[in-house]
C-alpha cells in the first residue's frame, strides 16, 4: 500500500462530508473533474474502493466511512495547526540562544535582557557569557555578540558599536619620551601585535613600542590587569571613561585605525526571525543611547569596509 497523498485525502474528506462532488466543489471552489480524481486516486494508493458509484448520489463504503471518521477530525487538527502557524508569523516569540563576551556582559547586558524579556514574553532567553567566538549553526545560537569579528566568519549582521581606541595605563606607569623607550604592555591573544603603537594625544602625535608583558584572551582581563599597573593597552574608550575621570587611569591618546566594533551576527540565508532582529534592535539602541557613545565613536548605522557582511547584502 502507497502512503496516501494528503491533497488527494483532502479531497476525499470534502467530497464524503458534503455528500457529492457537486457540493463539495461549490464549498471548495475545487473543480468537480479534479475532486474526483483525487477521490480515484486515494482509492488506487490505499487499494480499497471507498464509494458506491452509479447511484443519484454518493454513498461511502464501509472503508470509506471508517476513513472519513479518522481522517476528518485529523485534516481538521492540521487545518487549524496552519492556521496557528499563520499567526505566529511576525510574532517575536520562541527559544533565543545568544552568545556574548564577558566584558559586554558586565556593562548594562543584565538591563537590557530584563528588559527584553518583559516587552517579549513568548521569548526564552538563553545568555551564554564566553570570550571564544562560536559556531552558530554546529553549536545551536541563533545570535552571536562579538567585538571585531573576522570578515571570513561566513556570518551576517549589524553593526552595533564603534568606539575609538584608546592607549591607557595606571598613573604610576610612566609614558615613554620615544619609541626607543619600550613600554610594557597588555594585549589581547587575538589581537594584532603591532612593533609600535602610533597615539594621538593633547601632546600630538607619539610613537610608543610595545613589550608584550601579558596576553590575554579577555578584554576583561586587559582592562583589569592595566587598572592594577600591568602596564599599557589599547582599551575602548567607553570601557574607561570612569576610569580616566576617577583618575584610575591615564589615556595617552587614541590610536588610529584601530577602532573597536560591536557586532550582532547571526548564520546568513533566509530571513532573519522576528526573535533575531528585536534582540539586534535592543542591542542597537542600547548603544546608540548609551552614556558611553559620548566618546565620540561612530554612529552604528554607517557602513564598514572591514567586518561581516550586513544583513542587507553589502560589505
Amino acid at each position: 500500500m502507497e502512503r496516501p497523498d494528503m491533497v488527494a485525502l483532502a479531497g476525499f474528506v470534502a467530497v464524503a462530508r458534503e455528500g457529492g462532488l457537486n457540493a463539495a466543489s461549490r464549498r471548495t471552489g475545487i473543480p468537480k473533474a479534479t475532486l474526483s480524481r483525487r477521490v480515484r486516486d486515494l482509492e488506487a494508493g490505499i487499494g480499497l474502493p471507498l464509494v458506491s458509484r452509479g447511484g443519484t448520489r454518493l454513498d461511502l463504503t464501509e472503508d470509506g466511512r471508517a476513513l472519513l471518521a479518522r481522517a476528518a477530525p485529523l485534516l481538521a487538527d492540521l487545518d487549524a495547526l496552519w492556521t496557528e502557524t499563520r499567526d505566529w508569523s511576525g510574532q517575536v516569540r520562541g527559544r533565543l540562544r545568544v552568545s556574548m563576551p564577558v566584558l559586554l556582559a558586565r556593562f548594562g547586558m543584565g538591563e537590557l535582557v530584563a528588559r527584553f524579556v518583559r516587552t517579549y514574553p513568548a521569548v526564552e532567553l538563553e545568555i551564554d557569557v564566553n570570550d571564544r567566538f562560536v559556531d552558530p549553526v554546529s553549536e545551536g545560537y541563533d545570535v552571536v555578540v562579538r567585538a571585531n569579528p573576522s570578515p571570513d566568519t561566513g556570518l551576517v549582521g549589524r553593526l552595533c558599536l564603534r568606539t575609538r581606541s584608546v592607549l591607557a595605563a595606571a598613573p604610576g606607569v610612566a609614558r615613554p619620551a620615544g619609541p626607543d623607550e619600550p613600554v610594557d604592555a597588555v594585549v589581547l591573544s587575538a589581537g594584532r601585535g603591532p612593533s609600535t603603537w602610533t597615539v594621538l594625544g593633547p601632546a600630538g602625535e607619539l610613537t610608543v613600542t610595545p613589550r608584550e608583558v601579558l596576553r590575554c584572551s579577555s578584554m576583561m582581563l586587559v582592562h583589569e590587569a592595566v587598572l592594577a599597573g600591568a602596564g599599557a593597552a589599547l582599551l575602548p574608550a567607553w570601557l574607561i571613561e570612569g576610569d580616566v575621570a576617577a583618575g584610575r587611569l591615564t589615556a595617552w591618546g587614541s590610536v588610529p585605525n584601530r577602532d573597536i566594533e560591536v557586532w550582532v551576527l547571526h548564520p546568513p540565508g533566509g530571513v532573519t526571525s522576528p526573535k533575531v532582529r528585536a534582540f539586534a534592535d535592543f542591542l542597537v539602541e542600547r548603544f546608540a543611547r548609551s552614556r558611553a557613545m559620548s566618546d565620540r565613536a561612530h554612529d552604528a548605522s554607517g557602513e564598514d569596509r572591514r567586518g561581516p557582511r550586513r544583513e542587507d547584502g553589502r560589505a
